[in-house]
């Protein structure tokens, strides 16, 4: 979808889980308002890379993937410093890389609680701290989490990943209050 007016244009955001669902769209919409953008996935694969490069041409933008692990730390400050080392101004975050899981509170294990909690919060939390660093320094950005109601509403299934999107959503109120002296806001 062209779009004629290109609210976004000269923008840069980072979006993190491209790779397909929300992500996908979310980035395909960015484009199509004129931004370029880091597209952040997992792993490298073809019909990513042959989508990216599609939207590039078709909105005339520059879409650059960045590949990392939203649970390896390591994986996090590598693709901060890719991203650091562009000197493009980072003028939107999408924190959207996540993992779902459904289990009853008490079929929930210990490892199931840490892998949800490492992809669908520490990572983005790292990967926010680090972005925001260089959001300060520019005096302006916005942040966008992709939370969930299941953080709110508590249902039947969802204590983990329930649990998870709580924590990003309390996240999210901290540093729009901790953040907007400098220009910064964030929402979910």
């Amino acid at each position: 979808m062209a779009s004629s007016y290109k609210l976004l244009t000269g923008k840069t955001a980072v979006i993190t889980g491209c790779n397909r669902g929300i992500g996908k769209e979310v980035l395909e919409r960015f484009a199509a308002h004129g931004a370029n953008a880091f597209a952040c996935t997992r792993r490298e694969v073809t019909e990513f890379s042959d989508f990216i490069h599609l939207l590039s041409e078709k909105y005339s933008v520059s879409i650059i993937p960045i590949y990392f692990d939203a649970a390896n730390m390591n994986e996090i400050k590598s693709a901060v410093k890719q991203i650091s080392a562009s000197k493009k101004p980072v003028d939107v975050l999408v924190n959207n890389a996540g993992i779902g899981y459904n289990a009853l509170f008490q079929m929930s294990t210990l490892n199931k609680l840490k892998e949800v909690f490492e992809v669908n919060f520490f990572g983005p939390f790292i990967f926010t701290q680090y972005l925001t660093k260089l959001m300060v320094r520019q005096k302006s950005g916005n942040i966008i989490n992709i939370s969930s109601t299941a953080g709110i509403d508590g249902n039947t299934g969802k204590s983990v990943y329930g649990a998870s999107k709580a924590a990003l959503i309390c996240m999210t109120k901290v540093i729009a209050s901790e953040l907007r002296e400098f220009g910064i806001r964030a929402i979910q």
